[in-house]
């Protein structure tokens, strides 16, 4: 469950923009707010069952854009290799290594951490 919010939250950060205003505010509500039904159906005066209808059709449109564009997909991947590149970092023997290579080895490792860490 916590994964499917995370994913859906990921994809209302690619793909929100592209939903019906309707769609993304409900959506953002209660995925990255955590409202219920009927907590979003006060707050923008509809129903429950029109919260739930947005949600719904905002949750299958997300899904056909990320199955056509795979942003996400890309964006997990890419990050998931920075991490492998600095991981494999660490892995290098720095011993007799001089002085000016040990440098840009930590800055190669400072400047991955800070791309990882952002995105």
């Amino acid at each position: 469950m916590a994964e499917d919010i995370y994913e859906i939250s990921m994809l209302l950060d690619f793909y929100g923009q592209l939903l019906t205003d309707s769609q993304y505010k409900c959506m953002d509500m209660h995925y990255n707010q955590d409202l219920s039904l009927s907590e979003i159906a006060e707050e923008l005066g509809i129903s429950r069952q029109g919260a739930h209808d947005f949600i719904k059709r905002g949750r299958r449109a997300l899904a056909e854009y990320e199955e056509k564009l795979k942003l996400l997909e890309r964006f997990c991947e890419m990050k998931q290799t920075l991490k492998t590149i600095q991981e494999d970092l660490q892995l290098i023997d720095r011993s007799g290594m001089q002085s000016g290579n040990l440098y840009m080895l930590d800055q190669i490792d400072k400047n991955l951490f800070k791309i990882i860490t952002k995105i």
